[in-house]
């Protein structure tokens, strides 16, 4: 390398550590001894290594279509909730038809074409939360408030699927639902009232904006739905004071049978709406029956308010129809219960027919089977409980007759296997968020350890964010 020229520096390296001799004496700095890059010129073919230029790419696709999305994991949830394909799925309330519902005349054989596109389809839900407040309240609502919805025969969870798909229309009628769960999710939230009232306010609006020409059955279902979520919310806020949860109740049950909705091919989330109007019905009916002017349940509660002004005229003693299955059979006896037992003063407590029409009641209610393995499919419900929730719902069916019978039936041994078998489902049950039986079964705790059992159900119950307002019934036990 010392008698080799390097490159542009024409000067020989003599090798020398740590630097090279002849650059010191030169006055140059020494650059090293090690290997040097540089480009050869455009004409050094010499110098130069020319290869093959890489083969361009030929049959690429271009897909113009092809778009970036943003989206969040909760996003993605959502979508695969409400537009995931299902084979049990066939209600829809899309596209409605102009069907007057006066002209239903003939027995419908299944749900009109209307109401078989929303649950298959794929919805815009987006376009209808802009806002961030209520994206924010429709989460909450999906995630926690829609599990204060208390229904019998259909659990929570396809009540929430099939409201969820529902209010992702955007039409005016699915808009009431949508502002519905939105005022139900602030409510839960304790959001300032206002803001409350606002959204339900908003919800009536659009329920009004809709009834604009004829109502056909997609129309009717979301006004259903509407309806019942506002009931939710009205028992929830003030349920001891004021009425109005009544009034959606009454309301929704008379477009039902307005709209003849209830005869429609039974299918699981059609029915899961329509059985949650009857139960909501059949303890309308068990409210009225023992409504008391007179007592006041929390302080400040008004007491002039008349039965005629509490029961609203809309309120008719139809309920809705061929609903099958032991959740809906055990609400039907009991409606017939409410509606038939008398007191002792009256004159028909004396006559034969009445009391052996008691006897048809009560035997009706222990034929019920409870704990058959097909029951799950039945009801249509995810929950492994719901078994024990309905033989509980029918031992206290069973000894409010006995009760309300006003000694026509013996307080005999079969009451107390009744009672003590209720209280040992009561101790098994993670949450009961079922008024009647806890009510019931509480008058009948006779022991510290029963009372126990009813209080504990109720606060396990009250400590779930889900499930709320249990505190009248613990007030009247």
């Amino acid at each position: 390398m010392s008698q080799t020229q390097r490159g542009y520096r024409k000067v020989l390296c003599d090798r020398t550590f740590p630097a090279c001799t002849r650059c010191v004496l030169s006055g140059r700095a020494c650059e090293g001894y090690g290997d040097r890059l540089s480009w050869p010129s455009e004409n050094d073919a010499r110098s130069s290594m020319i290869g093959p230029a890489p083969p361009e790419q030929s049959g690429a696709v271009v897909r113009p279509e092809l778009r970036l999305v943003n989206a969040s994991s909760w996003d993605i949830r959502l979508h695969g909730l409400v537009a995931a394909p299902t084979s049990h799925v066939e209600v829809s309330l899309a596209a409605p038809q102009r069907l007057p519902v006066q002209t239903l005349g003939a027995p419908i054989s299944g749900p009109p074409e209307a109401l078989q596109r929303l649950l298959n389809t794929s919805i815009p839900w987006i376009d209808l939360l802009h806002d961030s407040v209520e994206r924010s309240l429709f989460e909450y609502f999906v995630h926690e408030a829609s599990f204060s919805i208390t229904t019998f025969g259909h659990d929570a969870f396809k009540i929430r699927e099939t409201l969820i798909r529902m209010a992702l229309v955007n039409t005016p009628s699915s808009m009431a639902i949508l502002k519905s769960a939105l005022a139900l999710a602030s409510f839960h939230l304790d959001n300032p009232t206002s803001q409350t009232t606002g959204l339900k306010i908003s919800a009536l609006r659009a329920l009004a904006t809709s009834t604009g020409g004829t109502i056909g059955p997609a129309e009717s279902m979301c006004h259903v739905a509407a309806g019942m979520i506002l009931c939710t919310l009205e028992f929830h806020q003030t349920s001891a004071i004021s009425s109005h949860w009544l009034w959606y109740v009454c309301g929704s049950k008379t477009i039902i049978k307005t709209a003849r909705l209830d005869e429609m091919t039974q299918t699981i989330d059609f029915t899961a709406l329509v059985g949650w109007v009857h139960y909501c019905d059949v303890v309308a009916r068990f409210s009225l029956r023992h409504w008391k002017p007179n007592f006041n349940l929390f302080e400040g509660d008004p007491s002039d308010i008349t039965f005629e002004a509490f029961k609203p005229g809309v309120c008719a003693d139809v309920q809705p129809a061929n609903l099958v299955g032991p959740p809906h059979e055990i609400l039907y006896v009991l409606s017939e219960v409410f509606d038939t037992v008398v007191g002792p003063s009256d004159a028909r407590f004396e006559t034969k027919d009445y009391r052996e029409y008691l006897k048809v009641l009560e035997w009706r209610l222990r034929s019920i089977r409870t704990t058959e393995l097909d029951n799950q499919v039945m009801i249509g419900t995810t929950s492994p409980d719901f078994s024990t929730v309905i033989e509980l719902f029918q031992l206290a069916a069973l000894v409010y007759l006995r009760r309300a019978s006003a000694g026509i039936f013996p307080v005999n041994s079969f009451h107390g296997q009744w009672v003590d078998r209720a209280f040992t489902l009561i101790a098994e049950l993670p949450t009961c968020q079922w008024p009647f039986p806890l009510f019931v079964l509480g008058c009948e705790a006779h022991t510290d350890e029963q009372r126990l059992t009813i209080l504990d159900c109720i606060a396990r119950t009250e400590g779930s964010l889900r499930f709320r307002n249990l505190e009248p019934v613990k007030r009247i036990i």
